[in-house]
């Protein structure tokens, strides 16, 4: 491509939308109004051409019919305006009405085939006939002539005319390509005009959605929605930033009067000693509370890029039953300490078209919108809670099932339980229960020191997050005989 072909394009792009639609539309119409004029142009010289040939043939109709019967005719002359030549088998000029500069080249016609042709004379085009009666004085030639500069006038009148219009034409669609796409795109403007006021406007206004149901609706439908999962983003981020300032506020002071405290008592060993195992659990405090909180905002972004179209290799049941075991494992390091056992069940799948349960026998396992990371944290998340709540010597049963196309994950404790009130919210950040679920109020037998109480607060939040992310649910409630029960339900991927 040119320059200069690269500078138009440049210039073009430099125009608004309104200009180049109406440019576009313009330069598309110009071209068809080319197209047009010069066919018609091309049926109009053919018809006339046609008609000329048809006036032609009634000129000279006549004399042939004359010579075709009689070898001595007497001719007479043909109307006003009406050239024609009638030349003997001799040679000699019997009959003209022809122009002398035309009757000079009737020799050169009387050689000729029989049709129509068209001959230039002294700068002047004729379209001319020629026939060849025969009769018993020999081969005759009959020539009827018209000046071709009529057809050309009518032809170049029409083709004026038809060019003029057009331009009117053009013109007018330039016109009504402008207001229309003044009119198509003002909604476009609105859309806009509304975009500058939601930067200073409330966090609820949206775009403005036409009544048609067209793209510019469905456009401003979109972004919508994106505005709604942006403003839900933020608002989680600022809440969950607001929530960690207020969480981390309480152990860092409890951490800095710790460390004083233990500076003064630097001449105590044992005092020193209390102070700083106090002062490790609140940097594991700490620790754990930056960890659920990144563990959060990633499950929170990957929800994100699966809203954006990223998509989730599900797994199959088999795969998260190898995690549920793997991670009862590791629940079970922390939970010796306290003497408490920590048991499972997995219940396979009924086999798909076979006799009896189990997979195998080539049948399809179920399949999830869960990884392997995400059963991890369930099971660590919610077994780990029960393992901190619970007293010397309790149990928590964790069991993973497949029925009526879920996968479920279920976590029973025989401790405490929790508060009726405190089960609505369990699940939302920071929230924790109140003494009815702290089973630690003697010191620690190892360490002589009361442990602080509760957790991050983020435990049920990031299972509640990592069940919604698979598309599935939690919940927990209060077993009759003792304990709590947390139920997830995952549904299986068709």
């Amino acid at each position: 491509m040119t320059g200069s072909g690269r500078g138009l394009i440049r210039s073009l792009r430099n125009l608004s939308l309104r200009a180049r639609i109406t440019i576009g539309s313009t330069a598309i119409a110009a071209v068809v109004i080319v197209l047009l004029v010069l066919v018609m142009r091309f049926q109009v010289v053919s018809v006339v051409a046609s008609a000329t040939r048809t006036l032609l043939d009634a000129d000279a109709d006549p004399y042939v019919a004359t010579l075709e019967v009689d070898s001595d005719p007497d001719l007479s002359p043909p109307g006003n305006l009406q050239l024609v030549a009638v030349v003997s088998p001799s040679g000699k000029i019997a009959l003209s009405t022809m122009p002398t500069k035309v009757e000079r080249a009737l020799g050169s016609l009387t050689s000729t085939k029989a049709g129509t042709s068209v001959i230039n004379v002294s700068g002047s085009q004729y379209r001319v006939v020629v026939e060849h009666p025969v009769n018993q004085a020999g081969r005759w030639t009959v020539v009827a002539a018209r000046n071709s500069q009529a057809e050309a006038i009518v032809v170049d009148d029409l083709t004026s005319t038809l060019s003029l219009t057009g331009l009117a034409i053009l013109v007018a669609f330039g016109v009504a390509s402008w207001v229309l796409a003044t009119a198509a795109l003002r909604p476009v403007n609105r859309m806009r005009r509304e975009a500058e006021r939601l930067s200073v406007a409330p966090e609820r206004a949206e775009l403005p959605v036409g009544p048609a149901q067209d793209e510019l609706a469905s456009l401003a439908t979109t972004l919508n929605a994106f505005l709604a999962r942006t403003r839900q983003a933020t608002e989680r981020e600022r809440q969950m930033v607001s929530d960690a300032s207020h969480e981390l506020r309480t152990p860092l002071a409890i951490l800095t009067t710790q460390l004083d405290l233990a500076s003064l008592d630097g001449d105590d060993a044992a005092a020193l000693a209390a102070h700083i195992e106090r002062a490790k659990l609140s940097v594991a405090r700490l620790s754990r509370l930056a960890n659920d909180l990144l563990a959060l905002s990633r499950i929170e972004e990957s929800e994100r890029r699966e809203q954006d179209g990223a998509e989730q290799q599900p797994t199959g049941w088999s795969d998260l039953g190898d995690e549920v075991m793997s991670a009862v494992d590791r629940v079970r390091l922390i939970a010796s300490a306290k003497d408490i056992t920590v048991d499972f069940d997995l219940e396979s799948p009924v086999a798909v078209g076979g006799s009896g349960p189990g997979i195998g026998g080539g049948t399809v396992e179920p399949r999830y919108r869960l990884d392997t990371g995400g059963m991890a944290q369930l099971v660590t998340n919610i077994a780990g809670n029960a393992v901190s709540a619970l007293p010397r010597g309790g149990g928590v049963f964790v069991s993973w099932r497949s029925a009526g196309g879920e996968g479920i994950l279920q976590v029973t404790d025989d401790g405490p339980g929790v508060p009726e009130s405190f089960i609505p919210v369990a699940f939302d950040r920071f929230t924790r229960p109140d003494e009815a679920r702290k089973s630690r109020p003697n010191p620690d037998p190892a360490t002589g020191t009361i442990p602080l109480p509760g957790g991050s607060g983020l435990g049920l939040a990031i299972v509640r997050a990592v069940a919604e992310r698979a598309g599935g649910t939690a919940s927990l409630r209060n077993v009759r005989s003792g304990g709590l029960e947390v139920t997830i339900r995952i549904p299986e991927v068709q």
